[in-house]
């Protein structure tokens, strides 16, 4: 029990510090080498990093402190903690594991630390730097989490009035003059948490760790070469765009390489551990190889990050080839991408051309499948994909629909029932054959009379619900559009002819802060629920006053297949 708790407070420690970014294996001038050098004075975490880590996550730059606290106290909706911690504390009463008591436990002496936190000086108080340097790296497979500290002696003192709050102890011991605590004494391995040169260490090493691996894992020895020293990391900046506050990469190669010929000793010691064979790749290499080369790994980091607005963003890097079949894939749907109305979702996929795609790599894996017996579910896989892929609906859809979007203006209650505006665009390389098509459901609309260009028609149909809003139909050619609520011809024309984002999109979304305010007004009315309460209520407005607009987006980047998220603030 006390092994499970332990890990449960070691990954929430992890999640804590995550930041963003991304690295490569290019050689740099020795322009960048020393622009690099200059910024690791700024940056020392760079400096634990190996050059050959197989993943790492860190940053060049933080914001400034105030500013980081700013953006933290704007972006809390009042009263939310302590509602969640008077949440968490009803929770005990019907907690009978006493693992799971302890976490919850551990979770509201913590939130009781925060909640008092109303100024920098408090954070300072309590040993936390409110933009610290934070890196997450492998040495090998074995992961450490460094992260800055204000003053570690009063986080000490923080982190000690939690675990007595909670009535946790946990074991210590010593390497090489350095107490550190044991979060899972039990377990093949053990996690541990350091407080050593105004930084908090938080790794996972085995239970016999030799003192040569913990020096390794605390700092204590650095490795020969770093990522600070290479310049990679500005240069990946540079490439995709990202600020300095965040960057890192997944290099599958380096991974599964690490995995069946380990050189790095925290690799060995893991493996070790778990009495865990080596992977046997002599069979597999060349499939491993291929998977590798068309896909080198997942980049991460942030496009921009201020007081007002921040974006991150995760690329899955492709090769090239893929790349450029993927944006075949890709379809232009009037208006994807925009934030017009207070909310937004929409898809672009040219179906046919998937279709295309899809049993070109079928045919590709059955003629030249993979011959290591541990990926023959690949083989496998893609054959089902095919099959499932070709079927009757998407040979009828393909050819006429090529992507949608959804978008809501308004949201009210009606006569005690709900009801709104908004515009459903359905974009079409045939706008007449998907006008056919859709008349399966909506028999009326092949009466209506439309035509690209043509004038705006009300929907009237036996198979509408009696209560639904009115419906026009328009018509372009290159789509469909039904206004729901809408009969303005100029409104919905608009729609039509909207351009769609020169962004290679396949998916985007959005949500404005109007949407929570009008789901805030739509709730009230609906009368008093359980399940929604006037604190709820108030939260909505609060998140409407806070959030300005939020998107998300999935889009097929130079690199690969970007999945990003905005948060703009009021």
């Amino acid at each position: 029990m006390k092994t499970k708790l332990s890990l449960a407070i070691t990954l929430a420690l992890f999640g804590a510090g995550m930041l963003s970014g991304c690295s490569d294996d290019k050689e740099p001038t020795a322009v960048a080498v020393k622009q690099e050098a200059q910024k690791n004075i700024a940056a020392p975490m760079l400096k634990y990093i190996p050059a050959d880590s197989p993943y790492f996550v860190a940053a060049h730059e933080t914001l400034p402190e105030q500013d980081a606290f700013d953006l933290y106290q704007r972006m809390q909706p009042q009263g939310s903690l302590e509602s969640d911690l008077d949440d968490m504390r009803d929770m005990l009463y019907d907690i009978d594991d006493e693992v799971l008591y302890s976490l919850m436990s551990f979770f509201i002496a913590l939130g009781e630390e925060l909640v008092g936190v109303e100024s920098l000086s408090d954070a300072h108080a309590l040993g936390i730097k409110m933009s610290p340097q934070v890196a997450i790296y492998g040495l090998g497979i074995l992961p450490v989490l460094r992260m800055e500290l204000q003053d570690e002696d009063a986080f000490r003192e923080s982190v000690q009035r939690i675990l007595t709050k909670s009535e946790i102890s946990l074991d210590t011991s010593t390497t090489d003059g350095t107490e550190y605590w044991v979060l899972s004494p039990e377990a093949p391995v053990k996690a541990i948490m350091a407080i050593i040169d105004q930084q908090l260490v938080v790794s996972v090493v085995p239970q016999d760790a030799s003192d040569d691996l913990l020096s390794h894992v605390l700092g204590k020895t650095l490795p020969e070469s770093n990522i600070g020293d290479t310049g990679a990391l500005a240069e990946i900046e540079k490439r995709h765009g990202f600020t300095p506050y965040g960057a890192g990469q997944l290099y599958s190669s380096r991974l599964l390489n690490e995995l069946s010929t380990p050189t790095h000793a925290g690799t060995h010691a893991l493996l070790e551990a778990f009495d865990a064979e080596l992977l046997d790749l002599s069979a597999c290499q060349a499939d491993i190889d291929r998977i590798t080369s068309r896909f080198p790994g997942l980049v991460m980091g942030m496009r921009e990050y201020n007081l007002n607005r921040m974006e991150i963003n995760a690329i899955l890097v492709t090769d090239k080839d893929i790349v450029s079949d993927l944006r075949a894939i890709t379809a232009q749907v009037p208006g994807l991408g925009s934030t017009e109305g207070m909310a937004s979702f929409g898809l672009g996929l040219n179906l046919p051309v998937l279709v295309q795609t899809v049993q070109k790599y079928a045919q590709d894996v059955r003629q030249n499948p993979f011959s290591c017996d541990e990926l023959q579910d690949l083989n496998s896989s893609w054959n089902e994909i095919n099959m499932a892929i070709n079927n009757p609906v998407t040979m009828m859809i393909g050819p006429t629909l090529s992507g949608f979007r959804a978008r809501i203006d308004s949201l009210t209650m009606k006569d005690g029932e709900p009801s709104g505006t908004g515009i459903l665009t359905l974009a079409s390389q045939n706008p007449l054959a998907l006008l056919s098509a859709a008349s399966s459901f909506v028999p009326d609309l092949v009466s209506l009379g439309l035509e690209p260009g043509g004038e705006v028609k009300k929907i009237e149909s036996m198979m509408l619900p009696p209560d639904a809003p009115d419906l026009y139909a328009a018509m372009s050619h290159t789509a469909l559009a039904l206004g729901v609520g809408i009969s303005d011809s100029s409104v919905l024309q608009a729609e039509l002819n909207a351009p769609a984002a020169d962004r290679n999109l396949l998916v985007h979304g959005h949500l404005r802060g109007e949407f929570y305010h009008s789901l805030a007004d739509f709730m009230e009315q609906m009368g008093s629920d359980d399940d929604m309460t006037e604190f709820d209520i108030d939260m909505l407005r609060q998140y409407a006053d806070i959030y300005k607009n939020m998107e998300y987006w999935f889009r097929v980047d130079d690199e690969g297949v970007e999945m990003s998220f905005s948060l703009e603030l009021n």
